[in-house]
């Protein structure tokens, strides 16, 4: 058996023809998404939403050296 695939090539290029066609639709999926809760969440939301981080000094209370 070799070690590259054991599958003819018009099948493996099937199979790699759906798997992309599936993935491409994911992809779409996931950015509509995206997209969508973009449009419902402004920066004001999140920063109204933002809780001081008792691990990091806040803003203008570090030093760089």
């Amino acid at each position: 058996m070799s070690p590259k695939s054991a599958l003819p090539a018009d099948i493996e290029c099937g199979i790699i023809w759906s798997v992309n066609t599936v993935m491409g639709d994911f992809l779409a999926d996931a950015e509509a998404l995206f997209a969508a809760r973009l449009e419902r969440v402004s920066l004001d939301d999140i920063a109204r939403q933002a809780q001081p981080n008792s691990l990091h000094p806040q803003h203008g209370a570090h030093h760089h050296g």
